[in-house]
C-alpha cells in the first residue's frame, strides 16, 4: 500500500506552542512515526510518499480573494526552520504554482484507490473516491464514488470559509441533503449551476466556474 502523505499540517502542528526548534523537531517525528506505525498496523508493507511545501499557488494569482483571509495571519516562530529541517531529512515531493492538495490528489489518482490512500486531516480530499487516513483521529475513512460527487458539489454550494471561497450565500448542508442526494453527478451539476444562476443572475455561470476552479483539486 502507498500512503500519499500531506505533511503540511503535521509540520505546522509540530511548531504550535513549541518553545524551541528542538521541541518542534521532536513533535514532528512523534506525529510522523505515529502515522507510519498505524499505517503498517493496518496494511503491513507501506510506502510513504511525502508531499508538502508547495508555493505560489495559481489560484491566488487568478482569484485575488482566494485565501485572502489568511494574509495577515502570524506563522509559528519555528515553522520556517522546521520546514528546512524536514526537507533535509525526508524526501518530499514539492512543486510551485499548485497546492500540496493538488499534488496529493494527482498521485492518489495516478496510483489508484486500490493501491494508495491519502494521509491528511484536510476535508477537501473527501471529493475523491478512496480511503483517507485522518491521523489526528487515527481514523480510516472510506469515500464511495457517490459520496465523493456529493461532497464536492455540496462544497460548491456551501463554500470553504478557511479558503475564503463563498459558495451560494443562504444555502447550506440541509439544502444540499435535500436537493443533491440521490442524483447522478450530471444531475448535481445541473442543480448547482441553477442555484448559482438564481443567486447571481447574469454572473451566475461565471461565478460557478470561478468557484469550481478554486475548489476542484488537480485541475491542471
Amino acid at each position: 500500500m502507498i500512503g500519499v502523505f500531506d505533511i503540511d499540517s503535521v509540520v505546522y502542528e509540530a511548531t504550535y506552542n513549541a518553545e524551541d526548534l528542538d521541541e518542534a523537531i521532536d513533535n514532528f517525528w512523534s506525529k510522523y512515526k505515529d502515522v507510519v506505525y498505524n499505517m503498517e498496523v493496518r496494511y503491513g508493507d507501506v510506502k510513504i510518499i511525502n508531499v508538502g511545501f508547495c508555493r505560489h499557488n495559481y489560484r491566488a494569482t487568478i482569484f485575488d480573494t482566494y485565501k485572502a483571509n489568511r494574509k495577515d495571519s502570524i506563522k509559528p516562530e519555528f515553522l520556517g526552520p522546521l520546514i528546512e529541517y524536514v526537507k533535509d531529512n525526508l524526501e518530499v515531493v514539492t512543486r510551485s504554482f499548485v497546492e500540496t492538495d493538488d499534488i496529493v490528489a494527482k498521485l492518489m489518482l495516478q496510483y489508484g484507490k486500490d493501491k494508495a490512500i491519502i494521509i491528511s486531516i484536510d476535508k477537501d480530499y473527501m471529493q475523491f473516491e478512496g480511503t483517507i487516513y485522518n491521523y489526528r483521529k487515527r481514523e480510516f475513512i472510506k469515500v464511495s464514488k457517490e459520496e465523493a460527487y456529493f461532497n464536492f458539489w455540496s462544497q460548491m454550494i456551501i463554500g470553504d470559509s478557511s479558503d475564503n471561497v463563498k459558495g451560494v450565500k443562504g444555502l447550506g448542508k440541509s439544502w444540499c441533503d435535500k436537493n443533491l442526494k440521490g442524483l447522478s453527478e450530471y444531475g448535481m451539476i445541473r442543480v448547482v449551476l441553477k442555484a448559482f444562476v438564481n443567486k447571481h443572475k447574469s454572473k451566475g455561470r461565471e461565478t460557478f466556474i470561478k468557484t469550481y476552479f478554486q475548489l476542484k483539486l488537480n485541475i491542471l
